[in-house]
């Protein structure tokens, strides 16, 4: 069974203190209400897919800034705002347990107010904007700025590197590859209308084929996904072949096929590693939950993809728990359900992991509510 996260442990990130989760499973079901700090749970375990890279974390830092078209918050921003609030030092501390070896990453440090040379400003522009910035700004320009440590540990082996950060900080050439330790997928709630999902999955014939494979488990007829050119525009069209209809423009299936896409595109990206599903009912009919659900799990298991998604919704952590057959008895339990909260005046955020046929045993006998 593809567990590639067995544990993890979070002692200050965000809104989020002295937080343990133990015994995680194929699929975990992250529940809380709205604001509960889910999505920090998943950005938490990215900081453990490549742990000594710091391009790692400005990624985690941006990631929210990057689903949202309007969002106009500044990188140095987005990068202080995964330190928690009201503390004297700045600090994230996260570790936790993945393909058997110990990680763990520690950020230490303090703001400040600099005045920064003309040379540290634009050492990386061209000598054009170089020369022309320095006659703007001859004697500098002052900037908030974050001054640290990062402390890395990955299984036996330690790192210790120097940090220094601030609100003039270039971003070019701090783009994040596949990352080098453990292949971790995030998908936003929106991800299915980034409109770039056909074009991931056709730049890649190894991706394409996966894709086609798993939408194949959602309806076995489709067999090629293909851009076709429109007679009468000109214009390309994204295109489904299927075995009966025959070829289909995505857009005949609606929101449905496109979520299974996004959901597809992700699980082929996710092979031997770890897909993370921020709030999966977003733009879904409750009507596909059922064979969805279905072909995604089926999917995951057969990629040996380990699966963490975030909900609020009880007929999703219903439907999820629907596809294991627990009425059969059968031993095997995939799932887990992580329900948290923070109470007024506590720090502490408060966690209960149930193995899935006992969510769904409390459930059906009791009405049980799995949220906390």
């Amino acid at each position: 069974m593809a567990v590639h996260i067995e544990k993890l442990n979070i002692e200050s990130f965000r809104g989020i203190r002295d937080l343990s989760l133990e015994n995680l499973n194929l699929v975990n079901i992250i529940a809380g209400d709205n604001n509960s700090g889910k999505t920090s749970i998943l950005e938490s375990l990215m900081f453990l897919c490549d742990p000594k890279d710091f391009n790692n974390i400005l990624r985690i830092a941006r990631a929210r800034d990057v689903k949202h078209s309007f969002a106009n918050t500044s990188l140095y921003e987005n990068f202080i705002n995964l330190f928690p609030k009201n503390i004297d030092k700045l600090r994230v501390s996260i570790s936790g347990v993945c393909k058997g070896d110990f990680v763990s990453v520690e950020m230490l440090g303090e703001q400040s107010i600099m005045l920064l040379s003309p040379d540290d400003l634009f050492q990386n522009q061209n000598v054009a904007t170089r020369t022309e910035r320095k006659k703007q700004y001859p004697d500098g320009l002052e900037a908030n700025t974050f001054k640290g440590k990062l402390f890395c540990t990955l299984g036996e082996s330690s790192e210790e590197q120097t940090l220094e950060f601030h609100t003039h900080s270039r971003t070019v050439g701090r783009g994040i590859g596949q990352n080098s330790y453990l292949n971790v997928i995030y998908l936003s709630p929106l991800e299915h209308m980034s409109g770039n999902i056909f074009d991931k999955i056709l730049r890649d014939d190894q991706y394409k084929e996966i894709c086609i494979n798993v939408l194949r488990l959602f309806d076995p007829q489709i067999s090629d996904l293909l851009y076709l050119k429109n007679e009468l525009t000109g214009q390309t069209v994204e295109y489904i072949k299927h075995e009966t209809l025959g070829n289909m423009p995505i857009s005949t299936y609606g929101d449905g096929i496109k979520k299974v896409l996004s959901l597809s595109n992700g699980i082929a990206q996710a092979a031997n590693g770890v897909l993370m599903i921020d709030e999966l009912e977003t733009a879904m009919h409750a009507k596909y939950y059922d064979d969805i659900f279905r072909f995604m799990i089926k999917a995951c298991k057969q990629f040996h993809v380990q699966l963490f998604i975030t909900t609020h919704n009880m007929e999703v952590i219903d439907k999820l728990l629907a596809t294991q057959g627990y009425d059969n008895q059968e031993d095997t339990d995939d799932i887990a359900v992580i329900t948290f909260k923070k109470e007024s005046g506590n720090t502490q955020t408060l966690s209960r992991t149930l193995l899935g046929r006992r969510a769904h045993s409390n459930r059906e006998e009791f009405g049980f509510e799995v949220r906390l």
